[in-house]
Formats: C-alpha cells, sequence, structure tokens
C-alpha cells in the first residue's frame, strides 16, 4: 500500500511563450507508490516532471512536498532523481560505473571505497553489473535507460522523476524494464512518476495509470489501457 501523500500538484498550470501547455492539473504521488501519466499527443510530459522536480517553476497553482511548497524546501532540499528522455542523458565518454559514480563524487564526501560499494549495489539492483566497465554507446538504448535509472538511484532518492522510459522497447526489453523500476522500488521504497506518450496494453508496473488531458486528469481502466 502506497504511504503517505509525497508530491502533490494543485491546479497546476504552466505555459511557454504564450502556449499554455498545462492547464490546472492535480496529482498526488504517495510514498513508494509508482504512478504512471499518459500525455495525448505528449504536450506537457516533461514540463510536468521538471515542475515535479523543481526544475521550472509553475505559471500558476502550487507543487507541494511533504505537504510544504515545494520552493519552500531550499534548506532541506528533497532527494530526487531523474532519468530524461531516449538515452537517459548519460554522457558517452564514461563507463557505465562511472556515469553511476559521478553524483556521489561530485555531491557527497563519500570515500572511493563507499562509493565502489554503492555503486555496484545499485548496478547489481538493475541487473547491469555485469556492463559496469562498458560505455553508454556501447549499450542497446533500453539497457541506457535502464543504466540512467540506476544513476538516479544512486542518493537512495524518495521519489525518481522517469521521461518516457519504454519508447520504442520491445516486448522483452519492456518487461525487463518494468521489472527493474518494481525491483528498485522494493529495494529503496521509492516513488516513480513516470510520464509516457502511450502507455502499452499489458502495463502493468504501475499503481495508478492516468491520462492528462486538456488538464483533466482521468485514473484509468486497467483493462482498458491505451496503446
Amino acid at each position: 500500500m502506497p504511504g503517505e501523500p509525497l508530491l502533490e500538484f494543485h491546479r497546476v498550470s504552466f505555459e511557454r511563450e504564450g502556449l499554455r501547455l498545462l492547464t490546472e492539473v492535480s496529482l498526488t504521488v504517495h510514498r513508494t507508490e509508482i504512478v504512471g501519466v499518459v500525455f495525448q499527443g505528449g504536450a506537457g510530459k516533461t514540463e510536468l516532471l521538471y515542475l515535479g522536480a523543481g526544475l521550472l517553476e509553475a505559471t500558476a497553482g502550487e507543487v507541494m512536498y511533504r505537504g510544504k511548497r515545494l520552493r519552500d524546501h531550499a534548506s532541506d532540499p528533497p532527494t530526487m532523481g531523474f532519468v530524461f528522455e531516449d538515452d537517459g542523458g548519460l554522457f558517452e565518454n564514461l563507463t557505465l560505473f562511472e556515469n553511476v559514480a559521478l553524483p556521489l563524487r561530485y555531491h557527497t564526501t563519500k570515500t572511493e571505497d563507499e562509493i565502489d560499494a554503492k555503486v555496484r549495489e545499485i548496478l547489481s539492483v538493475v541487473g547491469m553489473d555485469e556492463s559496469a566497465h562498458r560505455f553508454s554507446w556501447e549499450l542497446s538504448r533500453d539497457r541506457q535507460r535502464v543504466a540512467a535509472l540506476a544513476r538516479a538511484l544512486v542518493y537512495e532518492p524518495d521519489i525518481v522523476f522517469v521521461d518516457d522510459f519504454f519508447i520504442g522497447a520491445d516486448a522483452d526489453a519492456f518487461h525487463r524494464m518494468e521489472e527493474t523500476i518494481s525491483l528498485a522500488r522494493d529495494a529503496y521504497e521509492t516513488a516513480f512518476l513516470l510520464v509516457m506518450e502511450a502507455a502499452p496494453d499489458d502495463f502493468g508496473v504501475a499503481d495508478r495509470l492516468c491520462l492528462v488531458d486538456h488538464g483533466a486528469v482521468l485514473e484509468l481502466d486497467r483493462t482498458s489501457m491505451l496503446g
């Protein structure tokens, strides 16, 4: 069962250069919950993640984190991870191990032994420990995304934002990627907010699957998900 509300969008709107991308979206992600959000046409999906992570400011409405406005968390910033679209934002000139280790090296005081242990632990959880010393360009696109997920998990964040994780994945890769997210949630009690343009018919990893259509958030019937 999901825990208490973690991230809340209260009638959030966002526009850029006069174009309204999100209109009064209200949505809650509970602690340890996996929520999938489908955007018809894709408009606004990445912006919703950026707003939730505090990388963009809403035009109207409020984003709340643990019951307090996200912008009021300057002194105690939330622990969040981000998996970007396409290749996940990996650095091509770094090995998988180095990509995952990078945030710990630049943003923590962990020793190299501690970093080594944490990276190996994360890679084991996502099933990529045997690829630790390969470069991102040597991996398939779905493996690149899983590697990016490993990097996002390195802080053991409260929530991970994931942009179109499954796009282009074949059936086998899709199910492996679903299983990886489920395992990561169980290992670190992490919540996930997944945004996508379409959900496969057998999309089952999400606790809730929602549709954003002109600002309205509708929970989809799991027996008739979008394909």
